[in-house]
């Protein structure tokens, strides 16, 4: 079964393999994948975290295998905006033309499989944001004001509490008592 919930030979949502292009199957399972290629020294046989040659300051582009640049600008890439080539296909979406990071489609009111700001597409949790406990949203994208993780109070961060223990004993996020932390609140 693909990450689409289809099985067999049938196409994976359109989306194509990452190695040779078909698309009834995902480059971990391609019949044409060949051995592993080192993005290093760029000799088969061995990956860049193993490669003898140690790391190399200059990074080969992913793109067109000439060293001196990477993939993000690389002047054979016809200077596709959106962060890739005019060919790269977006992870989130899956329209052609940009790359995940740059979805026009993920965004805090537009989401993708129940998550939000494109966070954990295809069927990701939805966020909590560790600001202010809201969810939806990550604490980076948080319009709220900061959430103190000792008392759930806003306006001070857990260091300046004014609750915080002489013992250092830990109070719940969620019901603000001690003795536990949220994982462990029996108000769960």
């Amino acid at each position: 079964m693909d990450f689409q919930g289809q099985q067999g030979g049938q196409q994976s949502g359109g989306r194509a393999c990452f190695s040779c292009g078909a698309t009834t199957h995902q480059a971990r399972d391609c019949p044409n994948r060949g051995a592993a290629k080192c993005y290093n020294c760029g000799n088969e046989g061995h990956m860049s975290r193993d490669c003898p040659e140690g790391p190399k300051d200059t990074k080969t582009c992913y793109r067109c295998g000439q060293a001196g640049h990477i993939s993000r600008d690389c002047p054979s890439s016809g200077g596709a905006p959106g962060g890739g080539q005019s060919g790269a296909e977006c992870y989130k979406c899956g329209e052609v033309g940009h790359i995940a990071r740059n979805c026009p489609k993920s965004s805090y009111n537009n989401s993708y499989g129940g998550s939000s700001g494109g966070y954990g597409s295809y069927g990701g949790a939805a966020k909590t944001c560790y600001s202010c406990g809201g969810v939806g949203h990550m604490s980076r994208d948080c319009v709220n004001g900061s959430k103190c993780y000792n008392c759930g109070e806003t306006g001070h961060f857990s260091r300046d509490c004014p609750k915080a223990s002489t013992s250092g004993e830990k109070i719940c996020y969620k019901c603000q008592q001690p003795g536990h932390i949220q994982a462990d609140c029996p108000n769960n």
